[in-house]
């Protein structure tokens, strides 16, 4: 019998982890929880206003979506971290974030990647203990910030053998912070917090 309290402490040692490993415990642990998805195309998210109360004290939230956590072990990993990265600019006061929250900068790409989330590789999470060996093994059987790794899949297999429709939009890479935009025709666009124009990629 599936028991989403096991999957949310499972995700709760996991910050923690993680929150010694690279931050320090500089981070105060959010509220966390598992929730559905909601539409947004995440696969994560975290708060940016501490919208819990507990006790008289304020917590921001970081929310794993349900429906995704039948991922590999390494990609819930890479989430977890991507938010993190979130929590922690947050709480320091640095905007990672440009058109309301959808495109990644260079802040958020450094401070990502000095905690443990490579941004060219995601694949590439340090796990300890208990998660290093479990590569293939699932979470679970069968305003918000979203970035490259809580974003959804644009195509694929989905739930109950369904088809996802095919993308057919011109994807285009900033080569600098890694932001991706899309367009619908060929465009010339200059990443703005970059200076240089976005590529093409095929």
């Amino acid at each position: 019998m599936l028991k989403i309290s096991e999957i949310v402490k499972k995700t709760e040692d996991m910050f923690d982890l993680f929150n010694a490993h690279f931050y320090n415990n500089e981070l105060i642990r959010p509220a966390i929880t598992v929730s559905p998805d909601g539409g947004r195309g995440s696969y994560g998210w975290c708060s940016v206003y501490e919208i819990w109360n507990a006790e008289d004290e304020k917590y921001r939230e970081i929310n794993l979506c349900a429906e995704y956590l039948d991922r590999p072990m390494n990609e819930v990993c890479a989430t977890l971290l991507h938010e993190m990265a979130h929590l922690y600019n947050l709480q320091n006061g640095i905007q990672d974030v440009s058109n309301n929250g959808y495109y990644h900068n260079m802040k958020f790409k450094a401070t990502a990647e000095a905690h443990g989330l490579y941004i060219e590789k995601p694949s590439k999470v340090w796990l300890d203990g208990n998660y290093r060996n479990t590569r293939n093994r699932s979470m679970a059987p069968g305003r918000f910030r979203r970035g490259r790794y809580s974003r959804l899949p644009e195509e694929g297999g989905g739930k109950g053998g369904s088809k996802k429709s095919i993308n057919r939009s011109i994807k285009y890479v900033c080569p600098e912070c890694g932001t991706i935009i899309r367009a619908t025709r060929e465009v010339n666009v200059i990443c703005g917090d970059c200076s240089v124009p976005f590529e093409r990629e095929e």
